[in-house]
C-alpha cells in the first residue's frame, strides 16, 4: 500500500521495499515472502473415539489442534482422534510461521448397544441405546429384522445378522445377534385331573421343561 505501508505476499521471494520522500530520499527495506502451505485436504468430521487423517501436499509442516479435549491431531501425522462432540481448529504450520486451517466437526459416537442379544426365531426382543435420534438396521433381514425406530429385534432364520444403530452424522455401534430355532410343538393331552399325571412331549430334544404355576400343576424339568 503506497500510503499504509501493508505489505501482502504475491509469491515466494525476497522483495525489497522502498519508502520514499518528496525530496527523492528513501529508505528500503528487504522482505522475505515465504509460501503459504496447500489447503487442507481429508474428512472434516470424525466420531469420538475413533481417528481422521488429514493432508497437506507442502512437506516440512507440523499439525497442531486449538483444543485437545474436543480433537487430537498428530503433530507429524495429521491424523485427528475424536475426543468430545464439538468443533475444533487443526492448524499445518511451517517452520516460516506460515499456516492453514481448517475446522473438524467431531460428532458423538452411540454408546454400547444394550439388551438380550440372543432371539428364537419367530420371537422378538428389544435393543436400546441411551443416544436418541438414531436408526436401526439389520446386515441380515433374511436371518433377523429389526424396526428402525424401535430396536425390536425379531428372529426370522437361524444365523448371526449384525445389527446397528446409526446416527443421522453416520457414528454407530453395533452388536451381533444369534438367532436360534425355536422347539417344535408340545404335543399330549391339554387337561389334568387334578393328582393325576399326563405326559407332554417336544420333538426337539435338550430343552427343559417348567410351569408357569406350579400351585395349580408341576412338571418334571427332565
Amino acid at each position: 500500500g503506497s500510503t499504509s505501508g501493508v505489505v501482502t505476499g504475491v509469491a515466494a521471494g525476497t522483495p525489497t521495499i522502498s519508502y520514499i520522500l518528496n525530496t527523492g530520499c528513501y529508505a528500503t527495506y528487504p522482505i522475505t515472502v515465504n509460501t503459504t502451505p496447500a489447503g487442507i485436504t481429508g474428512t472434516t468430521s470424525v466420531c469420538t473415539g475413533f481417528t481422521t487423517t488429514l493432508a497437506d501436499a507442502t512437506p516440512g509442516g507440523t499439525w497442531s489442534s486449538s483444543n485437545t479435549a474436543i480433537g487430537t491431531v498428530g503433530a507429524g501425522t495429521g491424523v485427528v482422534g475424536g475426543i468430545a462432540a464439538g468443533n475444533v481448529t487443526i492448524t499445518y504450520t511451517m517452520g516460516t510461521g506460515c499456516f492453514v486451517t481448517t475446522t473438524i466437526t467431531v460428532n458423538q459416537t452411540p454408546a454400547a448397544i444394550t439388551g438380550t442379544n440372543t432371539v428364537c426365531i419367530g420371537l422378538t426382543t428389544v435393543l436400546s441405546n441411551t443416544l436418541s435420534g438414531g436408526l436401526w438396521s439389520s446386515s441380515n433381514t433374511a436371518q433377523a429384522t429389526v424396526g428402525s425406530t424401535t430396536g425390536i429385534v425379531t428372529g426370522v432364520a437361524i444365523g448371526t445378522p449384525n445389527i446397528t444403530y446409526a446416527m443421522p452424522t453416520g457414528c454407530l455401534v453395533s452388536v451381533n445377534i444369534t438367532v436360534s430355532p425355536a422347539p417344535a410343538s408340545i404335543t399330549g393331552p391339554t387337561a389334568v385331573c387334578a393328582g393325576s399325571p399326563i405326559t407332554l412331549s417336544d420333538a426337539t430334544s435338550g430343552g427343559v421343561w417348567s410351569s408357569g404355576n406350579s400351585s395349580i400343576a408341576t412338571v418334571n424339568p427332565g
